[in-house]
This record gives C-alpha cells, structure tokens and sequence, in this order.
C-alpha cells in the first residue's frame, strides 16, 4: 500500500509541476497529461499481481485510462482549457487501479464481483466510462 501511495504521490506531484508554467504551453500540457498517463500505468504494473480482477481487464482498463490522458490535451480547444477543465480529473486515473487492486476477493458470484465472467470487461466499461464522464465535465463547463 505505501509503494501505491508513492506512486500515486509522484504522478500527481509531477503532473502539477509540468503543467504549471503559465500561461499553460501545448508542450507543458503534453508533459503533464504524459505523467499521469505514465503513473498510470506504473500503478497498474505494480498493482497486477495483487488485484482479483482478471489481469487483462485490469491492465486495459489502465491503458484506456491512460490513453483518454494523453488524447486530453489533443482534443482541448487550446492548452488554457484543457489545464481548467480537464487536467483536475486526472487526479483519478491512478487512483482507479489502486482501488480496483485493493478490492478484497470474494466467493459470491455477483455480476459485478471480481470474479465474475465478464468482470474484466466490466473493468475496462468502468474505465471508459470514468473517462467520458470526465471528458463530459469538460464540455458542459465550456456551455455553462
């Protein structure tokens, strides 16, 4: 647990610290969404051996999370608005891994149990949805 909170600290602490520069540069946003894109990553690596989710669903669910972080700043109207709207929702990317790894095993068969049949593809719809969720906020905040 405390390697997964030193991890999730350095992701966190190097993303806002790339992306402080101000006025927001395309590479400063680049630099920070990669960090979390990498934390991302480097928590589910570290985190696969222990999680009772298949481990292709977990690892896909961190690369889909991770690839919605490195798309953020491509897809944003301009770096300004990516660092307002979307950077503060990177916060959860790793943090996603982390709980799902620390979720206890279970001998139940609930749909949504870790092992369950379809429980990695479950994963991975969870993660997809964390990041349109995300990327939703993102848009109605330019609307309102």
């Amino acid at each position: 647990m405390g390697t997964a909170l030193l991890i999730y600290l350095v992701t966190v602490a190097a993303s806002t610290w790339l992306g402080a520069p101000r006025p927001i540069t395309s590479s400063s946003a680049l630099a920070s969404s990669a960090a979390i894109a990498a934390g991302t990553l480097a928590m589910a690596f570290y985190l696969v051996r222990s999680t009772p989710y298949p481990r292709w669903g977990f690892l896909g669910a961190a690369a889909v999370l991770a690839g919605t972080a490195l798309i953020g700043p491509l897809v944003a109207p301009d770096p300004a608005a990516w660092a307002a709207e979307q950077r503060p929702m990177h916060w959860m990317y790793p943090w996603f891994s982390m709980v799902m790894a620390l979720t206890p095993p279970t001998t139940r068969r609930h749909w949504c149990a870790p092992g369950a049949p379809r429980a990695g593809w479950l994963l991975i719809g969870t993660a997809v949805l964390l990041a349109l969720i995300a990327w939703g906020a993102a848009a109605l905040s330019r609307l309102i």
